[in-house]
């Protein structure tokens, strides 16, 4: 009888989606994805975020700085009960940070992307009906050097013809997506587009200067990214970042924003 009771509330909430989404201009045809660093696992935070989330509406979510600890599985209930009924299964050691993956719509899972690195639990691979998506969180500094070298070995395969990489790469060009230029790996921006990738929001927006993260020297930095090979950029719809939430103080991050073709 719950089992019922369940169903037919799913039910409800897929048709006041649907209503939603068509008011706001969002076609059947699309999916829409956010990848947002939720700052620490969430903390004391987590029901605003997750209030935050339901209001995105979100096919897909990219969460990093999912901590494996006791917010894992709150975060884990948190989705579930807004619709995320699939989510990656690697789950980082407690304190530290990796990345979740959580969709409405069944994926198959590769995990990481690269086991061998320090922390494999950063950088997930999963495989959707119509394209891949490897969900990202690199470390600071150089320790992300041989993330990158992962992530690109990993999309110059014949399989990512059809692939995103999407989260926070901790990475940024200077003068461009930061005021100066001391990030000493933003080559990995240009390689990463020399094999078919594409740095879609600087794609539409070449000269904008937009952060997607303030240190609490109040430097901004656009570090969080959304590359796409070929075919899916062409698809691609819009794509935006939301500060409304690291304005009101539920992370440091704004949540990145994709509407892709389904």
């Amino acid at each position: 009888m719950l089992y019922g009771v369940e169903e037919e509330c799913h039910g409800r909430c897929l048709r006041q989606r649907a209503y939603c989404r068509a008011r706001d201009g969002v076609s059947s045809g699309q999916m829409r994805l956010l990848a947002w660093n939720i700052r620490q696992g969430g903390g004391s935070r987590l029901p605003r975020i997750a209030e935050a989330l339901k209001r995105h509406d979100a096919d897909i979510v990219v969460l990093s700085e999912y901590r494996g600890n006791p917010s894992a599985p709150r975060l884990c209930a948190a989705l579930h009960a807004l619709g995320y009924r699939h989510a990656t299964t690697l789950v980082p050691p407690p304190s530290r940070n990796g990345v979740l993956v959580a969709a409405r719509r069944p994926f198959h899972e590769h995990g990481a992307v690269e086991m061998g690195l320090p922390e494999p639990y950063r950088m997930v691979s999963v495989n959707f009906d119509t394209f891949r998506l490897l969900g990202i969180y690199m470390p600071n500094l150089l320790a992300k050097i041989p993330y990158w070298e992962a992530l690109i070995a990993a999309l110059s395969s014949q399989s990512a013809n059809r692939a995103l990489a999407i989260g926070d790469f901790n990475t940024c060009r200077p003068y461009l997506d930061e005021a100066g230029a001391i990030d000493a790996t933003a080559h990995y921006m240009d390689a990463i587009e020399q094999i078919g990738f594409c740095d879609l929001w600087r794609r539409r927006y070449p000269d904008r200067r937009e952060y997607s993260w303030f240190s609490t020297r109040n430097n901004g930095f656009r570090i969080d990214h959304a590359f796409l090979s070929q075919e899916l950029a062409a698809s691609a719809g819009t794509l935006h970042y939301s500060h409304e939430e690291r304005i009101a103080g539920l992370s440091d991050h704004s949540p990145l924003i994709l509407e892709l073709a389904g």
